[in-house]
């Protein structure tokens, strides 16, 4: 990860594709479809993204940004009268604004239920790695724990959760088959795949990939949850099932070999970075 003191870039050397447009000096904002919203933050280095998904009366947000800046007012302006959060791991970059939205979504998994005693959740160190940028793990409620499998309701539309360990081990996807679209948050991006941080593992990479590649379809749209578009503009990071397939391919040869630290160009779009001990686990 790059240092602190390296963190953001202006706002004016940002170059952003057709579609998009700033908001609040900050925020790049652009419309997957008309009732999800794609919420980027290309001028901090990670180049987040989170998305705001609704229907009705109801939204859910998709992870809630680094919080370099407060997220929370341009959610209240896009988002349905009732938001929820649901942060796809425990990561800092993606608990930036998590305190904003009272009670939130967090999948059901014993590490995570062992960090919230009465249902208050305080990430551990290796599971927030604020340490990287001088920062230290919320607090914030649980309002619903959510089991793999469950199929979260936003209005009329239909999210499953995956459980999609690899780059972390309680990273979480959602599927929406109405929509053909994966939201795959940090399993998979454009740019760098982060496999050589503490909890990230290859087996694990490989037997997720083996069962996103059994159940989607082969025109599946994946939306990630970092990166910068081809060509050098900001867009929201999307991705098929090619590269699915591609990251798999990446995985098993590197998982055939000696164990070692290193990276792998996956395709154009990702490399792989990884450790010794992204062997195990």
């Amino acid at each position: 990860m790059s240092g602190v003191g390296d963190l953001e870039q202006p706002i004016d050397s940002v170059m952003l594709a057709e579609g998009l447009r700033w908001e609040d000096g900050w925020f790049a904002v652009g419309a997957v479809d008309a009732d999800t919203l794609a919420i980027g933050e290309p001028a901090y280095h990670q180049k987040n993204w989170s998305y705001l998904i609704t229907d009705g009366g109801e939204s859910l947000l998709f992870d809630t940004g680094s919080g370099r800046r407060p997220i929370g007012p341009l959610v209240a302006r896009h988002a349905a009268a009732s938001t929820q959060a649901f942060p796809s791991h425990m990561h800092f970059d993606h608990l930036g604004g998590v305190n904003v939205f009272g009670p939130v979504i967090v999948v059901d998994l014993p590490m995570l239920r062992a960090m919230a005693p009465d249902d208050m959740l305080t990430p551990s160190a290796e599971a927030y790695l604020g340490h990287y940028e001088n920062l230290s793990a919320p607090s914030f409620p649980v309002g619903h724990w959510a089991g793999i499998g469950e199929v979260l309701q936003v209005g009329l539309r239909h999210l499953h959760v995956l459980h999609t360990p690899g780059h972390s081990p309680d990273s979480v996807s959602l599927w929406e088959p109405a929509r053909n679209r994966l939201y795959a948050a940090d399993f998979v991006y454009r740019g760098a795949l982060y496999a050589q941080t503490p909890g990230a593992s290859l087996p694990a990479y490989r037997a997720t990939l083996e069962t996103l590649l059994g159940s989607l379809p082969g025109d599946i749209e994946i939306l990630g949850a970092h990166g910068q578009s081809e060509g050098g503009s900001d867009d929201m990071p999307r991705l098929g099932y090619a590269d699915l397939s591609a990251l798999h391919d990446a995985v098993c040869a590197l998982l055939s070999g000696e164990p070692k630290t290193g990276e792998r160009t996956v395709n154009p779009r990702m490399r792989l970075l990884y450790s010794e001990a992204s062997f195990t686990g």
